[in-house]
């Protein structure tokens, strides 16, 4: 049977449910936007409980704490198999009684953790490579293309670092954004079209001038720059704008 959800994380542990509760043993899992409206399978819509996605969550985290935010990063990968691996996380957790990623053996356990470590790695490397600029309306904003869709994982650490201004940062790859205030933060779509940020170049400026006052021009090292910022993360980061890197 295939099991349409409605493509949030909360959906997808409630077809993991369903699953268990109708003893599909050839389910598959699909996200609606995903689903073409063709199938050889006998096909259903997953009805959105918050109770059963608890019920598959703390089940989870009773055998290990941390195995569901594991699992929602690999799911933030929206890799064309991950709600599979997912299912055979969750299968693996049952059978055993033990927490499922102590079953790397497995090959969609394996991928499972190495999704969740690919987009873990990308949201910490975020939390460096973010720079903020400020706009002449003297909101606070940033720009990133990451592979994966981090936002989720890194609003709350720039929320309580940046708690008393207004700010936002843009994800130009997923086209979605944090939009944070002081009471709160939170993620909104972004058009197809998004214009490059109109910044007063103060805060650019000031930022450029430490960089330039740290470095130290005898030990530049170009290939262990590269090794700590790749080149794919440098368009947005402000220090390697025009042509500041050649000064590393």
């Amino acid at each position: 049977m295939l099991h349409i959800y409605d493509g949030t994380f909360d959906g997808v542990l409630c077809a993991v449910f369903d699953v268990f509760a109708l003893r599909d043993e050839d389910a598959e899992i699909l996200p609606a936007a995903r689903y073409s409206g063709a199938s050889l399978y006998y096909t259903r819509e997953v009805n959105a409980d918050p109770s059963h996605a608890d019920r598959v969550g703390n089940m989870l985290e009773r055998f290990r704490p941390g195995t569901l935010r594991r699992l929602y990063a690999a799911w933030l990968s929206h890799d064309e198999h991950v709600e599979e691996y997912i299912l055979a996380a969750v299968r693996c957790a049952v059978a055993y009684k033990a927490d499922p990623f102590a079953f790397r053996q497995y090959h969609a356990i394996f991928e499972l953790d190495r999704l969740a470590t690919l987009v873990g790695n990308e949201a910490h490397r975020m939390l460096q490579f973010v720079r903020f600029v400020k706009l002449r309306s003297r909101v606070y904003a940033a720009d990133i293309r990451p592979e994966y869709d981090v936002l989720p994982l890194i609003g709350a650490h720039f929320h309580s670092r940046f708690r008393d201004v207004a700010f936002m940062i843009r994800d130009l790859t997923h086209l979605r954004a944090i939009l944070s205030n002081p009471r709160e933060w939170y993620i909104a779509p972004l058009p197809a079209e998004n214009p490059p940020l109109d910044a007063d170049g103060e805060y650019e400026t000031l930022w450029k001038l430490y960089f330039d006052n740290i470095a130290i021009a005898e030990r530049r090292n170009p290939k262990l720059q590269q090794h700590f910022v790749p080149q794919k993360y440098r368009s947005f980061i402000t220090e390697f704008r025009d042509g500041a890197d050649a000064r590393r």
